[in-house]
């Protein structure tokens, strides 16, 4: 039509005026443009969406920009109301890559929260907001955003963790004494899957809550955390029961391990803190002295992923040569509802108990790393795309995750901060692959970048987890504050097979982790990694938290089948006095 006609000659012109690298094109957004846009400079496209579409129109009506297309974005905030999902067609080529980036100097923030207004006082420093799409169950958040920074939820108790008593003493007998014992497990999850939901915990420590149906719970095993949701509480016997399983049992490793509770009202007791009932819809959020809810800002994530680049390896439908630069990725939550050791649960349960419920809140059951809590950019099957000095903050899982099929792809000069789960996971979370190696993950680039304040929400997510994954490179990074490990390196238990090999780890600088987990290193490896090289790494001011149980923390952990790694000229400094 004539819109896409003045488009094109608009991009013609572009391409051969002085205002972009010859047989590039150069496409501008900008916050208050529009995406019926030609993508000029006078005439700037509004959303990095309408800036894709663009290029797909382009290639689809001219022939593709032989030096391809830079996306200039200038400064602002944009909020997606859907994920960036880039496919084959997006694709640009070596010669004429697609490049995203931020214009010179400007300050890019690519959101994937929506702002939150219309706080109300109900007294003292008490506010709400009632939020209807939250009521009609078209919305549930599970992290908010106040002037800039991560609120607390509501959390009882409000510092520490409160230790549990034991196992339901209905399966004392199957779930004690049983540590290392990880053949009685599988038997143990079929027979009596009960004994993964609950515990019981000290005489006053819970309570029956009116609005319990909102509450999460986070228990700490050893070497990773469940999230899990109330089915009841028994205040006379003092046990907890939840609707969906932890990995292990309450009492396999120790009857005394950490929980918390999170998001019952009761638990709104400390400024600062908010609150959010999926029934009502009603937010909650307590002040601190001097704030003024209605001229803050507040941010809640609306969706988990924020870009996608979406390749397909069995068709062999790659998505290539994209980068972003100088860019800002922010707000996006994490996965409920998953359950790794029985992904179709509450089957297991059903077949033992007809009377568990068959919907309830969904909890989260995963093994260490938190793998399967996702990523905020997420790369399927990518080849030679590139993040180059972004900043990836305030998400829910994952910063990044470079996927099956992903190879030659950088992560540069980056900042990943205040993170749910963990920094970056490379490959496919497979203990024994099935797949040929020609498909893994391979020739991966991660280099100065700082990743830090990690596990916020999944504890045990790390700085940088490969698994089933070869020839990637992970030097010149600096990973701190993390609940676990800074590296994991290998997926595989034991002497089998795998594809985890000629890894090379080189002058990292790895401290303040293994900060609430036990189990771990500064750098954690499992299982076989012929030609893989740690060298020059730096790891330092490691100590064991109170509570954690499992095998010491580590500077570097060899943990099950660990072989053919090389150690050159690294550097472990710990804090203790060393004791014989």
């Amino acid at each position: 039509g004539s819109t896409l006609a003045v488009l094109l000659s608009s991009l013609t012109a572009l391409a051969c005026s002085g205002a972009a690298a010859p047989g590039r094109l150069e496409l501008f957004v900008a916050v208050g443009g529009d995406d019926q846009n030609p993508g000029t400079v006078g005439r700037p496209l509004g959303t990095l969406h309408g800036a894709r579409n663009t290029i797909r129109a382009v290639k689809k009506n001219a022939q593709a920009p032989v030096g391809g297309v830079r996306i200039s974005i200038g400064a602002g905030r944009y909020f997606l109301s859907e994920p960036l999902k880039l496919g084959r067609e997006d694709s640009g080529t070596t010669a004429g890559p697609i490049v995203y980036a931020a214009r010179s100097n400007a300050v890019v923030v690519i959101s994937g929260g929506r702002v939150i207004s219309g706080w109300k006082n109900q007294c003292g420093n008490r506010w709400t907001v009632e939020l209807p799409d939250v009521k009609a169950g078209k919305w549930h958040f599970r992290q908010l955003f106040g002037a800039g920074r991560r609120l607390t939820r509501a959390r009882t108790p409000n510092t520490g963790h409160y230790t549990t008593v034991g196992p339901l003493a209905q399966y004392a007998q199957q779930s004690v004494n049983r540590w290392r014992n990880y053949e009685s497990i599988p038997k143990l999850r079929k027979d009596f899957p009960g004994a993964f939901c609950g515990f019981a915990f000290k005489s006053g420590d819970l309570v029956s809550w009116p609005d319990q149906a909102n509450a999460e719970i986070i228990t700490y095993h050893s070497w990773e955390c469940s999230w899990q949701t109330i089915r009841s509480i028994d205040t006379k016997k003092s046990e907890v029961h939840f609707n969906n399983p932890c990995r292990y049992p309450v009492g396999y490793f120790s009857p005394h391990c950490r929980y918390r509770v999170e998001n019952v009202r009761a638990a709104l007791d400390e400024p600062g803190e908010w609150q959010l009932d999926r029934a009502s819809g009603m937010l909650s959020y307590l002040a601190r002295p001097g704030e003024d809810p209605r001229k803050m800002e507040f941010i809640a994530p609306a969706m988990n992923e924020l870009l996608v680049l979406a390749g397909d390896i069995k068709a062999g439908a790659f998505v290539r040569n994209v980068s972003f630069e100088g860019l800002l990725f922010t707000h996006a939550d994490y996965r409920m509802g998953v359950c790794d050791v029985a992904r179709d649960w509450p089957a297991p349960a059903l077949r033992v108990d007809p009377a568990w419920p068959k919907q309830f809140p969904p909890g989260y059951t995963d093994a260490q790393a938190a793998p399967l809590s996702g990523s905020a950019i997420a790369l399927g099957a990518a080849q030679d795309c590139a993040l180059r000095r972004c900043r990836v903050t305030q998400v829910g899982a994952y910063a990044i995750g470079i996927g099956h099929g992903s190879r030659r792809n950088v992560v540069s000069g980056c900042m990943l901060d205040s993170l749910g789960g963990g920094g970056v996971m490379i490959g496919r979370f497979d203990r024994k692959p099935s797949w040929p190696v020609e498909e893994a993950a391979s020739h991966n680039v991660v280099e100065n970048t700082v990743i830090r304040r990690i596990g916020l929400v999944h504890p045990s997510g790390v700085g940088i987890a490969v698994a089933q994954s070869h020839h990637n490179r992970l030097v010149h990074n600096e990973i701190s504050d993390a609940g676990y490990s800074g590296f994991s390196i290998g997926w595989t238990w034991g002497r089998d097979a795998n594809h985890t090999r000629d890894n090379h780890l080189e002058a990292n600088d790895v401290h303040h982790v293994l900060r609430e987990l036990a189990d771990g290193g500064g750098i954690y490896s499992l299982g076989i990694n012929t030609g893989t090289i740690y060298r020059e790494n730096y790891i330092h001011d490691i100590s064991r938290a109170e509570g954690a149980i499992g095998a010491p923390v580590n500077g570097i952990f060899f943990d099950e089948g660990s072989r053919d790694i090389r150690l050159e000229r690294n550097v472990i400094r710990v804090n203790d006095p060393i004791r014989f």
